[in-house]
């Protein structure tokens, strides 16, 4: 004779299939997003500096017109932090630049010059 079953074992056999918990569907990232934070916190940094230079200012400097804290733009240079759309924003338009310099990686910034032989 078998003996019938008991509480949960019986509970769990009358569940409908599917009512178990849900698997995680695989991540799929939106297009466009970079697959590397670090590497586009450094190029925003590098881009960053490369303006900052160009304008002839230091950190410090940069930091006040733009309303942030000297250590913040060091942190940001180095490729520690990826600045948000408002700090993105505010320091292009203090070092008046596009702010679709920042994503541009320091080769495509550059521009080649070739000697012509002759």
């Amino acid at each position: 004779m078998v003996a019938p079953e008991s509480g949960l074992r019986a509970t769990l056999r009358g569940m409908p299939l599917g009512s178990g918990p849900r698997r995680r569907s695989p991540s799929v990232r939106p297009p466009g997003r970079t697959e590397d934070p670090k590497a586009f916190a450094a190029t925003v940094g590098e881009a960053v500096r490369r303006a900052r230079q160009a304008c002839g200012w230091t950190q410090a400097q940069l930091a006040e017109a733009a309303g942030f804290s000297a250590n913040y733009i060091a942190r940001l240079e180095r490729g520690e932090l990826g600045p948000s759309l408002f700090v993105a924003n505010q320091l292009c338009s203090t070092l008046r630049i596009p702010v679709s310099t920042l994503t541009q990686s320091a080769s495509a910034a550059k521009t080649t010059r070739r000697r012509i032989a002759g």
